[in-house]
């Protein structure tokens, strides 16, 4: 589960990293608009294949 969840943040994660943005800093907003673009993204387009 641990791998699953890291996985799942990793997006975010390294472009909080690039940027050189702590966690304490962050706060989990940069990583979070992050993933969601980028899984939004990959949702999008599977559903785009699958259904159109």
């Amino acid at each position: 589960m641990k791998t699953l969840l890291w996985l799942f943040l990793l997006p975010g994660d390294m472009v909080r990293r690039k940027l050189g943005i702590t966690i304490e800093q962050d706060g989990g907003l940069i990583r979070s608009f992050i993933n969601m673009c980028f899984w939004g993204a990959i949702t999008l387009l599977a559903a785009l294949k699958f259904y159109v």
